[in-house]
């Protein structure tokens, strides 16, 4: 046999397929948010109820329940079930043993519940999860979110007036601003603007009604309607950053006008700031205007000279007032579209922020106005 010359083709070796790199994908916005939200109500049994404002209150013997009816068995259970499913996008943490704490409160287990070891096993967990989210930051700021703003909503007490004008400290909010810019596409487009926005406008609503309420006093009706508040509006921002289909952000006509006025207010603030940093060439303006139009009368004779010149000098002023209006409406016309999305975004805010609704002085309304935040109508034969 003769030995392959160059222009010999190699042998032909099969080349055996590869299979296709498959690349995880990103868990759903809204599910590491979720996940933090849960974790702390997992591990303080207060915040397991969900808001029960059922009127007539629950009965069994006439109604089915609710997640908020449940006893604490089977709400223990639907919370740790819903814990498994979100924690399906993350494989390799497992809730087992939270699981298994979780089942012996179940009637006819054979062994009995133990509170702390279930708080323990929780810690564990969320451990183990903060240790999986380290190398994605914005999986992490979601979480963190999640934690953060049910501790804002559930810590404080109608009998902590403090602690709840504590929780809307600036450096609070500004924290919370941090996580919800940081958790990007892990939270629902745009909400994290929607959300931080609202939180703006309760932070200055506490700020305002802050010695109100000190003054009344601790579990006080104005203190426990501003937590039974809180607690509406913590459920309502939940919603908006897990994108529950149930919470839309189509803004009704009340929360369009509320964001007429604010940009109403921003007008009014732009047009101030101007005045008082350009007056000089306003005064210089008006003061050139006026020592024409005096040169004009004083030295023509007769009234159809006169009105002939004031014709002409408002003529000039016209066209050059025109000019420059001109220009300004070209220079605003690139900010239309922006400014439109401010006005859209504001609605928004405002079609999801839920104050409370307390009688407030002129004082305060005044003050709330200024800054752009809308005092609640107070319904007085439906609120107490």
């Amino acid at each position: 046999m003769s030995a392959p010359t160059e222009s010999t083709p190699p042998p032909h070796v099969p080349v055996p397929p590869h299979a296709p790199v498959r690349v995880p994908l990103p868990p759903p916005p809204g599910t590491a948010f979720s996940l933090g939200w849960l974790m702390a109500g997992l591990f303080d049994d207060r915040r397991r109820r969900i808001l029960d404002v059922r009127q007539p209150p629950f009965s069994q013997a006439v109604q089915l329940p609710l997640v908020a009816d449940l006893d604490d068995a089977d709400l223990l259970k639907f919370l740790v079930t819903d814990l498994h499913d979100l924690l399906r996008p993350y494989h390799d943490v497992s809730d087992a043993r939270v699981q298994a704490e979780a089942a012996k409160r179940q009637p006819g287990s054979a062994e009995p519940f133990d509170n702390a070891v279930f708080d323990r096993e929780v810690n564990a967990l969320h451990l183990a999860i903060l240790d999986r989210l380290a190398d994605d930051q914005q999986q992490l700021s979601a979480y963190q979110l999640g934690l953060a703003l049910s501790d804002m909503c559930w810590l404080p007490g109608p009998a902590g007036v403090d602690s709840m004008t504590g929780m809307f400290r600036r450096d609070q909010i500004a924290a919370m601003q941090t996580w919800l810019n940081g958790a990007g596409t892990a939270i629902p487009q745009s909400t994290g603007a929607i959300v931080g926005q609202s939180l703006g406008h309760w932070a200055d609503w506490i700020d305002i009604n802050a010695a109100t309420l000190r003054a009344a006093g601790a579990g006080t009706a104005q203190a426990t309607t501003v937590i039974s508040a809180l607690r509406v509006q913590g459920a309502v921002w939940h919603s908006v950053l897990t994108a529950d289909p149930d919470v839309s952000l189509n803004p009704a006509m009340g929360a369009w006008v509320q964001a007429g006025s604010a940009m109403a207010r921003a007008v009014r603030m732009v047009t101030g700031v101007i005045l008082r940093r350009f007056w000089p060439v306003v005064v210089i303006a008006l003061a050139a205007l006026a020592g024409l139009l005096y040169l004009v009368i004083a030295n023509l004779s007769g009234a159809g000279q006169v009105w002939g010149s004031l014709v002409t000098v408002i003529a000039v002023v016209g066209a050059a007032g025109g000019g420059i209006f001109g220009g300004v409406s070209r220079a605003l016309g690139g900010v239309g579209y922006d400014i439109w999305n401010a006005a859209r975004r504001e609605a928004q805010v405002w079609s999801i922020t839920w104050l409370p609704a307390i009688t407030q002085g002129a004082r305060q309304r005044a003050t709330l106005e200024s800054r752009g935040v809308a005092a609640p109508n107070i319904r007085k034969n439906l609120e107490g």
